[in-house]
This record gives structure tokens, C-alpha cells and sequence, in this order.
């Protein structure tokens, strides 16, 4: 399983997306009229036109499955812009893709300090616990886990699933699913914060280490952060990291660089966890 991660247009999520998944809930066919009214795209308009004229009353259980997941695929997932016509789908953006598993422990090595990243059987257990309960405080790891935040005012898991996760809590106000977003705001955050916890990630490692100090720590620092292109070459094997330690350091080097665009274009971030390894990017 793959995750994917993609910079959204937050205002189009909040202004018109979500609007229409909660209406949609509990009727289908008049959130797609409404809808395709501010979608200058032909071809999420024919999907809108499609669903309406073969759907029955009630919410998304009475519309056709394919032609439904092909159309919030396309709304969550396609870089879309405000034209004199409507909202269009633009350019492509490059988005992130890669093994869930590994994004998902990467990201707790960030997020987490008590995340045991040295110890394989130890660090998969939470990671098997974290993707059936998303902690909501750990930011980059919580989104590819699916949780929520802001919490929606529609279960996510009925708009559609790949692996058949979710959970839907309102008195809690809890929500996770295969898909999820999180607004340029909290990107935003993200990004202020990153260097302070990737500096405390390589101290943690300096101090698993015992030495007094890591000899590529500030070229590894610089790739995460953007400042330089490439990675060092590793002259210690960062011993938490194994023998893949730098296969790592470039994973957590491309998630850095995505949080990183999309916070300074100011988007929001879509991840969606894959039925399987092929991705469209």
C-alpha cells in the first residue's frame, strides 16, 4: 500500500467541497446540482450531470460508486483555480508518493519523541496502533494516518475507502478515514516548527549514539530543510536508522519538500492511502 500526499486548494475545499460532501450525505443529487453550478471543469461537470440522472433519492449510497470516487478523486486530489467560468482544474503540481509504512514511520520519527524508530518490532506495533487510532497532536504522521482536524461535519469513510478504515466520533469530536486533509494554516505551523523537530530528532540520535557529536548532522539538517540539494554521504551509520539510513534520510527529505512547497504557496495538504502500489502522480 502506497500513501499520497498532494498540495489542495484551500479555499475551493472549504468554500465548495466540503459544503457538498455534507450535504451529500443525505441528498445526493441535489448537492451535484449545486455543485456543478461553480465547476467550469467539463469533465467533473459531465461526472456531476452522470451521477444526478442515474441517482434515486437519498445520500451517496444512491448514486453510482465509480463515477463517484471518479469525481472526488478529482476534487480532492486536482489543483483547482478560480476562473471567470468557475472553478478549473490547472496545471499539475508534483505530489508525493511512496510506501505507507515507511512515510508513516519517518513521520513519527519527526512528530513523536518517544517513538521507539531503533527497535523494528517495537516501532511497527505503534505504527499498527496509530493507523487504527490516529493521534491528532502528531501533525504530519496523524494526516497519513487519515485523522481529521478540523473535525468534518460528515463521516469521511462513507465518501469513499481503499482499505475500509474509519471511525466517525461527533460528541468526541473524532474522525478518521483512508483520505483526509489538513488546511494551509496547519501546514503552515508545520513548517515553522520542522526545524526544531528534526534538530531534536538528531539529537536524539546523537545521544543513542554516546558521541559527542554527528559529523554530517548540519549537510543532513540543510537537505531536510531545503537548503541543500542532496544528501552527505554517511560516514556514521546513524545506528537508530539501520543499514537503510539513508534510503531514510532522502524519504524524510521528500516529505519535508512537499509540507515545505505547500506551505509556501499557501495550500492545504491531501493525503489518501492506495488499494495497492500504483499511483497517479
Amino acid at each position: 500500500m502506497d500513501v499520497v500526499l498532494r498540495p489542495i486548494n484551500d479555499r475551493f475545499l472549504q468554500e465548495l467541497v466540503l459544503p457538498f460532501l455534507t450535504r451529500a450525505m443525505g441528498d445526493a443529487a441535489g448537492a451535484l446540482e449545486s455543485l456543478g453550478v461553480h465547476l467550469g471543469d467539463a469533465q467533473a461537470r459531465v461526472l456531476c450531470e452522470r451521477l444526478v440522472a442515474t441517482s434515486v433519492p437519498g445520500g451517496v449510497n444512491s448514486v453510482d460508486t465509480d463515477a463517484w470516487m471518479d469525481l472526488v478523486d478529482r476534487l480532492v486530489f486536482m489543483p483547482w483555480r478560480e476562473d471567470p467560468a468557475g472553478w478549473d482544474v490547472g496545471g499539475m503540481h508534483e505530489g508525493y508518493a511512496d510506501d505507507w509504512d515507511e512515510a508513516l514511520h519517518v513521520a513519527l520519527m519527526v512528530e513523536d519523541p518517544a517513538y521507539p524508530y531503533w527497535e523494528a518490532r517495537e516501532a511497527r506495533a505503534v505504527r499498527d496502533a496509530f493507523r487504527l487510532r490516529p493521534r491528532g497532536d502528531m501533525g504530519l504522521a496523524s494526516l497519513l494516518a487519515g485523522q481529521w482536524e478540523p473535525f468534518p461535519e460528515f463521516p469521511p469513510d462513507r465518501v469513499f475507502a481503499t482499505q475500509g478504515r474509519g471511525e466517525y466520533q461527533p460528541r468526541e469530536r473524532f474522525a478518521f478515514a483512508d483520505w483526509a486533509w489538513r488546511p494551509a494554516r496547519a501546514v503552515a505551523h508545520w513548517q515553522v516548527n520542522l526545524p526544531r523537530k528534526l534538530e531534536r530528532l538528531m539529537s536524539r540520535e546523537q545521544e543513542r549514539m554516546r558521541l559527542s557529536s554527528l559529523p554530517e548532522r548540519d549537510e543532513v539538517l540543510g537537505y531536510w530543510l531545503g537548503k541543500v540539494s542532496q544528501p552527505p554521504p554517511l560516514t556514521v551509520a546513524f545506528s537508530g536508522l539501520g543499514p537503510r539510513a539513508a534510503s531514510w534520510i532522502r524519504e524524510l527529505g521528500a516529505l519535508t519538500a512537499h509540507v515545505r512547497s505547500a506551505a509556501q504557496t499557501r495550500q492545504g495538504l491531501a493525503s489518501l492511502v492506495t488499494r495497492g502500489t500504483t499511483v497517479r502522480l
